[in-house]
C-alpha cells in the first residue's frame, strides 16, 4: 500500500480529515509530528517523531528508511512546515516543491511581491528598529496556526516590551514581520486556484473581530452584510489574480484573511495554501458543495478537476444565513466541556460542531478555541438570536 506523509505541528493540519480521504482512495497515512503523544496518531497507519525546532531533514528522511517508508505524496497545511514539504518533496522527487510555496510560507515575501506588482500599499518591516508607523501589528514571518504571537502594538515602547517577551519564552530568534494596523472589517475568502484563477466560493465577515489580540472573536457571518466588505472580496480576487500569475501558480486551494474599510481600500491580511480549520469546512460545503479537504487531498495527489461554470446548490429558506462562532478559553488549565460533539450537532439550527473536552491551555500567545461550531438561520437577527440561544447552552464548561 502506497505512503503518504501528513505534516503535522501542535496537533494542527487538518489530520483527521487527510486520513478520512486517503483511505477512501486505500492510501496509507503516516503521522509526521513533533508530539509522541499527538492524539491523531492513533489513526494513522505509522507516526514519526521529529523535533521540527531543533532537528534537520536528514534526521527525518532517516527515520522513514529505518520503517521502510517510501512516501508518494506529502499533505501539509502547516505554513511553518512548508520549508520540510519542499525538502521532502525534493528528496522524495514529489510534487510540491516550488518557488511559488517558498514565496507563501513568507508573509514578508508576500508583502514584497504585492507592493511590487502596485497591489498593496501596507507599511511594513521585518526591522523591529525601523518600524516608524503605530498602531502595528507584529506577527511571526513564518507561523500563521492559531494566531501564534500576534500582537498589536500601539508605539515603540509596546514593540520593544513584545520582544522581551519573545525573549522571555526562548523566541528571541523568531523571524518577524510588523505590519501597519489596517482599520476597518476583517472578512475571510476561500476556493480553489483553477488555471491561474481565485475562485472564492466562500467569503465570510467578521464583524466583531478582536482587534487587540488578533483572535477570532463574536459571530462570523456569511453571506457578507456590509458593502465594503461585499466590494472588497471582488477587490481581493483582483489582488490575488495578480499574485498567482506573478508566481505562476496555476492550481491550488486559499484561505484568505483580509481588511476593508468604508472608504473603499482592500488590503491582504494573510494567504494560507490550504483549508480553513475550525467549522469552514462544513460551510463551504454547505454552500458550494465542494469538500475543500476533499480537494487540497486530491489536488495534492493531480486528481482534482474543478469548474468555475458549475451550479451551486440554492440555500433554503431557513438556511439563507450561516453563523461560526468560536469559545476560547481565556486562563491557563484544562477545559472540561460539559457537552459533546454530539449533543452540540442536536441542537435547533446547528450545522456542525468541534467540542475538545480536556483541551490543554499551556499558553495564551495562541487562540484557545475548545468548542466551535456553525449554525443557520432565515434572517441576520434569528442568526444573532440563535447564537445567543446556543452559547447558553455551552455555558458550564470550566477550566482547572
Amino acid at each position: 500500500m502506497k505512503s503518504v506523509l501528513i505534516l503535522s505541528k501542535w496537533n494542527a493540519g487538518g489530520v483527521a480529515g487527510a486520513v478520512e480521504r486517503l483511505r477512501a482512495r486505500d492510501l496509507r497515512p503516516v503521522l509526521v509530528t513533533e508530539l509522541p503523544d499527538s492524539r491523531h496518531r492513533s489513526i494513522c497507519d505509522d507516526h514519526v517523531v521529529v523535533d521540527w525546532d531543533t532537528e534537520d531533514l536528514a534526521a527525518l528522511v532517516a527515520r522513514l528508511d529505518e520503517r521502510g517508508i517510501v512516501p508518494t505524496a506529502i499533505i501539509n497545511m502547516v505554513e511553518v512546515l512548508i520549508p520540510w514539504q519542499t525538502g521532502l518533496a525534493v528528496h522524495y522527487d514529489l510534487p510540491g516543491a516550488s518557488a511559488a510555496r517558498d514565496v507563501l510560507a513568507s508573509k514578508t515575501s508576500v508583502r514584497e511581491r504585492m507592493r511590487a506588482l502596485g497591489v498593496s500599499t501596507v507599511a511594513f518591516s521585518s526591522d523591529p528598529a525601523q518600524v516608524d508607523f503605530y498602531p502595528a501589528i507584529a506577527k511571526p514571518a513564518r507561523e500563521s496556526s492559531g494566531s501564534w504571537l500576534v500582537r498589536r502594538v500601539n508605539g515603540p515602547e509596546e514593540l520593544q516590551a513584545y520582544q522581551r517577551h519573545l525573549a522571555e519564552i526562548g523566541c528571541a530568534d523568531t523571524e518577524l514581520i510588523i505590519e501597519e494596523f489596517l482599520e476597518g472589517t476583517e472578512f475571510t475568502a476561500d476556493g480553489p486556484v483553477v488555471g491561474g484563477r481565485f475562485h472564492p466560493v466562500l467569503a465570510v465577515e467578521r464583524p466583531e473581530h478582536d482587534d487587540i489580540r488578533h483572535h477570532n472573536a463574536g459571530l462570523q457571518v456569511y453571506p457578507p452584510q456590509s458593502d465594503h466588505v461585499i466590494n472588497g472580496v471582488q477587490a481581493l480576487r483582483a489582488k490575488i489574480d495578480a499574485l498567482c500569475a506573478d508566481l505562476g501558480i496555476e492550481q491550488g486551494w486559499l484561505h484568505i484573511e483580509a481588511r476593508a474599510d468604508e472608504a473603499g481600500r482592500t488590503e491582504l491580511i494573510e494567504i494560507n495554501p490550504r483549508p480553513a480549520g475550525g467549522m469552514y469546512d462544513a460551510v463551504i460545503r454547505e454552500v458550494s458543495g465542494i469538500d475543500p479537504v476533499e480537494a487540497f487531498v486530491a489536488i495534492t495527489l493531480g486528481e482534482f478537476a474543478f469548474s468555475p461554470e458549475a451550479e451551486r446548490p440554492a440555500p433554503a429558506p431557513d438556511r439563507a444565513f450561516i453563523g461560526m462562532y468560536d469559545v476560547e478559553a481565556e486562563e491557563l488549565g484544562t477545559v472540561r466541556t460539559g457537552i459533546t460533539a454530539d449533543e452540540m450537532r442536536a441542537l435547533p439550527g446547528v450545522l456542525d460542531a468541534e467540542v475538545t473536552d480536556g483541551y490543554e491551555i499551556t499558553t495564551l500567545d495562541k487562540e484557545n478555541f475548545f468548542i466551535r461550531f456553525a449554525f443557520t438561520a432565515e434572517s441576520l437577527s434569528a442568526l444573532r438570536a440563535r447564537m445567543t440561544s446556543l452559547l447558553a447552552e455551552i455555558d458550564g464548561y470550566r477550566v482547572g
